[in-house]
């Protein structure tokens, strides 16, 4: 059977011709119908939907169950009748389902109603009139699908062209044939490219291929380039291969213009850099040697001349250098030389050497009177967890002395530069933490902040916050740029908060280390997946609302990324993969509507949760693919149903352990971690003391060979059975998963492949993944009450 046939509709075969009873109604109207010679009475409800067939064995089934032996025509309402069973089936159903359908059982009706999508009866389905038919169609042998498939192609404008395995043309339109016909040998490679990559058995009417290039020159020297994608056709067209070109002459002259640009900008700013920098390196070196007084002494205005001259070349040679980086990033030219290296030593050379230019600067103690002697001082805070990070040294080093830089320039406020009072020391520190998986490392400053409308350019190239003509610091814009670019290269990303008087905050995000020697993967995954359970994407651009849900979040324990644009919004989604995107509609470049539709059109980021924020009075979005939309302003509790429904342990907590059952290197790393310890000779005595002390966990030796029986003995204790209890161990528990199906009744989670014999050259690690292991086994549900405080509606 032809599948085209197969595929057609039910409604071809209705019959919409019937006698109808509508309810509510009584016997003698579809008895009257009957005697007019239908055979059948379709009765419909006041909806119009099928309640059933009234006929002759109806009024014969109706007769038996009366004490008359004669008959006599029923007159009660047809609703008391037995009606005979009308199953109902969707007109759009094609008849190959029709059939599949109805074969899967022994006795199937022989008359079905089709209904719309609304239930609603349209026609009737007689099955043995429909298989007469079949047989019909198939005895009249219709014409072939390819005869059909020809005069489609022939109405195309593009290029179109039917061909057989063996390569034969069967048909071309005449576009193909007036752009195309003069590759007749190429057939036969077109085929052979679509049949090896054939599916057989496949439900997809198309197969398709990857394209392949044309190139023709005519006579007048003219290059045309045309892209030819052929597919298999399958079903009953099975055997043929349809080739579709299009003229991509323009995008592939396009491409080969913008490539000789490239190659000519990289060429330029090669020239550039050697040219500049040569001449600078010679008058930067006089410039030193003058400053020594290696020719001779030097007066006092000499003497600050030749620093200016010395500052200035070294500063001009930093843009030099800056300029030729970011391009070389841009192009993808820029490469990394990862290594495992110490992050406190990485911030202190950064800081060591922003102190070094300050005290270079001349223009900084000609400007700002500073008391003799002074010294620019960078506080540096870091989490004694974090230890090393792999990563280029240099590169990570050239991202802090810009992000420093920048904090030292925009720390100063205009009334400092008064003359005659003294100034201000700038407040400028670096904090390093972990982000629950990301290494986060914080540049912040109280200095002049950035304002509100100029927040959106900060990553833009060649931008600044102060106005070009009346600036007070040197520099082109791109350091910012750059650092963005390096972090990227690194697997990370960079945001930043900021207020005008109050300071900025820049944050470099790196993915943590992946040192082959300290991490095996999966640890860096399961790492990874605990920190995107705590990082929400905010996209806004409004300062005020964006601190507001900063520090909402903040009070919920969660950390903050920002994004100010719709493209930037997209990139950091697809990077830091966040656990919820908070998202406005109004960012440039991007709508919030436009982001949230690429956002789940991305197999990347589908998953994510995504909620809108929008104000009443905006206009309403009826299709939307939002998990939910926050109205502004936003309340607390609201923002709270849409997160991750647990709670992140508290910093210090209890922890019951029996005697002799925990190694003395762990309970010397717990109690580095801050947590309180407590220890039980037995379980009967650690019962008690559970319900004095009330602890946060139970802490058991997975190495101990009476594990399985103290899990037995814990799993009758009623206070313990709702304990969480961490396995520690230094190898692998192959069974944890069979143990958490045995004690089903028990918390039970396991901290596994400890390096516990190496405790003093891997104690960073170990504690790492003994806080993240401790993390996730204390991490609760969220009881109902508080996920249901507000009720916020999908569709609001």
């Amino acid at each position: 059977m032809d599948s085209v046939i197969l595929n057609q509709s039910l409604e071809i075969y209705g019959q919409s011709l019937v006698a109808i009873c509508r309810l509510p109604t009584h016997t003698a109207e579809a008895l009257t119908l009957l005697k007019k010679g239908w055979s059948n009475v379709v009765v419909l409800d006041q909806n119009d939907l099928p309640q059933g067939l009234f006929n002759a064995r109806c009024l014969l089934n109706w007769q038996s169950q009366t004490d008359s032996c004669a008959f006599v025509a029923p007159s009660i309402a047809l609703v008391d009748i037995d009606l005979e069973p009308l199953p109902t089936i969707s007109i759009s159903m094609t008849i190959s389902d029709f059939l599949q359908r109805i074969s899967q059982y022994r006795h199937s009706a022989e008359i079905w109603a089709l209904v719309d999508k609304n239930g609603k009866f349209t026609s009737l389905l007689e099955v043995s009139s429909l298989l007469r038919s079949l047989v019909q169609a198939e005895q009249n042998q219709s014409p072939s699908v390819a005869s059909l498939l020809l005069p489609l192609i022939y109405q195309l404008p593009l290029p179109v062209m039917v061909s057989d395995r063996e390569g034969a043309i069967v048909g071309m339109n005449s576009a193909w044939r007036n752009s195309l016909h003069a590759i007749p040998s190429n057939a036969e490679s077109i085929s052979n490219i679509s049949t090896n990559n054939q599916v057989e058995n496949s439900p997809q009417l198309l197969q398709p291929n990857l394209p392949v290039t044309h190139q023709f020159c005519t006579t007048d020297g003219a290059s045309f380039t045309w892209q030819v994608t052929s597919v298999a056709l399958q079903g009953s067209l099975k055997g043929l291969d349809l080739a579709i070109a299009f003229d991509i002459t323009a995008q592939k002259n396009l491409a080969q213009e913008l490539s000789g640009l490239s190659r000519v900008k990289d060429e330029f700013l090669t020239c550039i850099n050697h040219e500049l920098k040569t001449p600078l390196t010679s008058v930067i070196g006089i410039a030193s040697l003058l400053s020594n007084n290696t020719f001779g002494e030097l007066n006092e205005r000499q003497s600050r001349y030749v620093k200016m001259i010395h500052q200035s070349g070294r500063q001009l040679v930093s843009i030099i250098d800056n300029i030729f980086d970011l391009a070389k990033a841009e192009s993808g030219q820029l490469e990394l030389y990862a290594e495992t290296v110490s992050v406190k030593d990485i911030c202190q050379k950064s800081i060591q050497q922003v102190k070094k230019l300050v005290q270079q600067d001349s223009t900084i103690f000609r400007n700002y009177q500073f008391e003799e002697g002074w010294e620019l001082d960078i506080q540096l805070d870091i989490d004694p967890t974090v230890q090393t990070i792999y990563a280029d040294e240099t590169r990570l080093q050239q991202m802090l002395l810009n992000l420093l830089s920048n904090a030292f320039k925009f720390s100063f406020f205009p009334s400092e530069l008064v003359d005659d009072l003294p100034s201000i020391p700038p407040q400028i520190g670096v904090t390093v933490r972990w982000w629950e998986g990301w290494l986060a490392i914080t540049v912040w400053d109280q200095g002049i902040g950035i304002p509100e409308e100029k927040q959106s350019l900060v990553f833009q190239k060649f931008q600044q916050v102060e106005n070009v003509l009346t600036r007070r610091f040197e520099g082109t814009g791109a350091s910012l740029l750059l650092t963005r670019h390096l972090a990227r290269l690194h697997g990370g990303d960079i945001t930043f908060v900021s207020q005008v008087d109050v300071g900025s905050q820049f944050t470099i995000l790196l993915p943590p280390e992946t040192s082959r020697n300290h991490l095996q993967l999966e640890q860096l995954d399961k790492r990874i997946d605990i920190s995107h359970g705590r990082l929400v994407l905010i996209v806004e651009t409004s300062t005020e609302a964006v601190d507001w849900l900063r520090n909402t979040l903040a009070d919920f324990n969660y950390q903050v990324v920002i994004a100010r644009s719709g493209t930037e919004a997209l990139e950091k989604a697809r990077r830091l993969q966040p656990c919820l995107i908070l998202l406005s509609p109004n960012v440039p470049m991007l709508s919030g509507w436009d982001v949230l539709a690429l956002l789940k059109g991305d197999a990347v980021t589908q998953h994510i949760r995504v909620v809108m924020m929008k104000h009443a009075d905006e206009p309403k979005i009826n299709s939307h693919l939002a998990d939910g939309i926050l109205i502004k302003p936003i309340k607390s509790e609201e923002l709270s149903v849409f997160l991750p429904n647990y709670v992140v342990a508290p910093k210090s907590l209890k922890f019951l352990y029996l005697s002799q059952n925990l190694e003395d290197s762990v309970i010397r790393l717990i109690q580095d971690l801050g947590h309180s310890l407590l220890e039980a000779e037995d379980l009967p005595q650690g019962d008690a003391l559970s319900k004095i002390w009330q602890p946060d966990l139970l802490l058991l030796n997975g190495d101990n060979q009476f594990l399985l029986q103290y899990l037995e003995d814990i799993s009758h204790l009623e206070l313990f059975s709702s304990l969480p209890i961490l396995i520690i161990t230094k190898s692998t528990i192959a069974e944890i998963n069979w143990l958490q199906k045995r004690f089903a009744n028990l918390n039970l989670h396991a901290c596994q492949s400890l390096d516990l014999d190496n405790v003093n050259t891997a104690k960073a690690e170990i504690l790492l993944a003994l806080h993240q292991s401790i993390t996730n086994a204390i991490s609760y549900v969220v009881p109902l009450s508080f996920a249901n405080i507000a009720s916020i509606s999908r569709d609001r």
